[in-house]
């Protein structure tokens, strides 16, 4: 299993990155594995050294936490689910443990969630107001781009060193605009009617808030810590 995922992650940045001499050592080379904790979650570290200032890295993560999003006046509570996989590339620009890094992402990290109001109780849609009797909940699903550049700083995963050792990273994935699906359920009585038409052009308006609130994390933060081992 080592050997293979030393192989695969070797064979990538052979392919990626045509330019770069390898190191005979290359086949002789370490292995690192180790897990991490962060801000994509809880995942693990498998690299290998591709020559002597450069390594080959994979990142896997996942994580699910329950989690609310408040728009304006409305509260969508549901879970964030984070599913992702790195093909990373470590440059050491000095002989030391610090290391530049970039590659590339599969991001599936997504949210879903919904707002029910209950009784007496009234929702916000868009610019309007509407009854529980009128609308029973609003359920939003949220999701960014499934391919995500990588770019950042960090320190460990350094081929050269012995045993036991560190690993963080610091750095920013471009996940692009967020993509937001929302939807009502109706009470069936006012489907078809002039009421269920503009709960649909107001679904229009509060999914282009729900965009405006998430925006920002189109460039999401990534903070991660963990302990590697070099077998």
């Amino acid at each position: 299993m080592k050997n293979f995922l030393k192989g695969t992650l070797v064979t990538f940045l052979a392919t990626m990155g045509g330019g770069l001499a390898f190191a005979d050592s290359v086949s002789e080379s370490s292995f690192h594995a180790g897990i991490t904790a962060g801000t994509l979650g809880v995942g693990i570290n498998l690299s290998t050294p591709i020559s002597d200032s450069f390594s080959a890295r994979l990142n896997v993560n996942g994580l699910q936490y329950s989690h609310t999003l408040d728009v304006d006046d409305v509260s969508y509570d549901g879970d964030i689910d984070f599913k992702n996989a790195g093909l990373l590339v470590d440059y050491f620009p000095f002989e030391s443990t610090f290391r530049v890094s970039g590659g590339v992402y599969y991001n599936g990290n997504e949210f879903d969630g919904s707002a029910t109001p209950f009784g007496a109780e009234e929702i916000t849609i868009g610019d309007d107001i509407y009854t529980a009797s009128e609308v029973g909940k609003l359920n939003t699903h949220v999701e960014f781009d499934n391919v995500a550049p990588y770019l950042g700083i960090g320190w460990g995963n350094n081929s050269n060193e012995k045993g036991w050792g560190y690993s963080i990273d610091l750095g920013v994935m471009y996940q692009g605009s967020p993509k937001v699906d929302l939807n009502a359920d109706l009470n069936p009585l006012i489907i078809g009617t002039p009421i269920e038409d503009e709960i649909n052009d107001n679904l229009v308006v509060e999914t282009q808030k729900i965009i405006d609130d998430v925006e920002d994390y189109k460039f999401y933060p990534v903070v991660m810590i963990g302990v590697i081992y070099k077998f």
